[in-house]
């Protein structure tokens, strides 16, 4: 079987993410597997064993309004008619069984002429949409439909890469009953594996994780507050190209607060650490569950975005995790969220599969012999 899949992440890596340990995944299975990639290249999403193509990248800001090439201009309409060419080029030539679109058509509509022409390239390949657990509904009256009118007419079944555990399909996206498009529920994409690590740095710490932003710097200077006069030891990772620019930022820390660079022996740390304070990405979330950790998440909530608030708001609900809103983010109501979660009992997270890649291999197989 040759599977292709084409994703474009305009902000956060995680849709590419998925999308290579999916394709991995069916490499290892034993298929051909292609991926390609029109976002920023990353070092942070490589591919193991499937195929990588990269497309001249485009990018977008917060708002999600406008698409800008890699050095932040507007992307011209002679570079995205390249891109679609070059999208068609490549399926016509691997010829894919199973073709999936990362997100579209219930996202990405900044792209919807290049995904509708690579479907049209693909041929008659069994049309996949993969999706994540969570979806950001159109703004736009008649958008919605729009796009489920497209998917009824041109996809053959969804992969939701989630579980009704957490959040099913259904509770961020409803679709239509006259809607007959299989939806496969994968369970989310993950891993349970910890890379061993040195030492015992994390043990029984308060960790603070965020990247770059404006909520990172909030939640950073809101930890500093609330470690003031905290006996335990608080750990702040900070992520980001200019992070030691930003851990200089901070200025003098208190003497139970050490500052660093994100580490790749994060998940260790996150597997020891008494409670752990993060943002709510789809791969933030399931490390916390990999890592069986008690955790506290104030989810990005800038522009619009219901994402990571409504997946915090299924952690805190189902999991009694703690949750900080971003408005409300502060020393005084983090010290609290913490010191709540920190008398709970610690979470069981058992029934959220993490197995979710090797699934979609199982689920596609079974569905590309069924229309054979």
């Amino acid at each position: 079987m040759r599977v292709a899949f084409l994703v474009t992440y305009l902000l956060g890596i995680g849709h590419l993410a998925r999308t290579v340990r999916i394709a991995d995944a069916f490499a290892e299975a034993g298929h051909e597997a292609l991926v390609i990639s029109g976002g920023l290249p990353t070092r942070l999403a490589r591919v193991r064993t499937a195929r990588f193509h990269q497309l001249t990248p485009v990018q977008s800001d917060r708002s999600f309004s406008a698409l800008f090439d890699a050095d932040g201009q507007p992307a011209t309409d002679a570079l995205l008619a390249a891109r679609v060419s070059e999208v068609r080029q490549m399926l016509k030539d691997f010829a894919p069984d199973v073709f999936a679109t990362e997100l579209f058509p219930l996202g990405r509509r900044k792209l919807a002429h290049e995904f509708t022409a690579a479907i049209e390239a693909a041929g008659d390949a069994l049309i996949l949409a993969s999706l994540r657990d969570v979806l950001e509904l159109p703004t736009k009256p008649g958008r919605k439909e729009e796009a489920e009118a497209y998917l009824a007419a041109h996809y053959d079944g969804i992969l939701f890469h989630g579980g009704s555990a957490l959040i099913g399909l259904s509770e961020t996206w409803l679709l239509p009953e006259t809607i007959a498009v299989p939806v496969m529920e994968t369970g989310y994409i993950g891993s349970s594996r910890i890379e061993p690590a040195a030492g015992r740095d994390g043990t029984g710490e308060v960790l603070v994780v965020a990247g770059s932003g404006g909520l990172g710097e909030a939640l950073f200077r809101a930890s500093v507050g609330a470690a003031r006069g905290d006996a335990r030891r608080w750990r702040l990772l900070v992520g980001g190209r200019d992070a030691e620019e930003r851990i200089a930022a901070l200025g003098p820390l208190p003497h139970n607060i050490v500052a660093e660079r994100t580490r790749p022996d994060f998940r260790a740390l996150l597997s020891r650490c008494a409670v752990a304070v993060l943002q709510c990405g789809y791969n933030t979330a399931m490390d916390v569950v990999a890592c069986n950790a008690r955790a506290v998440f104030c989810p990005f909530e800038g522009d619009g975005e219901t994402e990571q608030l409504k997946r915090a708001t299924a952690m805190a609900t189902r999991y009694g995790s703690g949750l900080v809103r971003e408005g409300a983010l502060a020393a005084e109501t983090l010290g609290e969220a913490i010191a709540t979660c920190m008398t709970g009992p610690r979470p069981d997270y058992r029934d959220l599969r993490l197995d979710g890649a090797a699934r979609s291999v199982e689920l596609v197989e079974a569905a590309l012999a069924a229309r054979r």
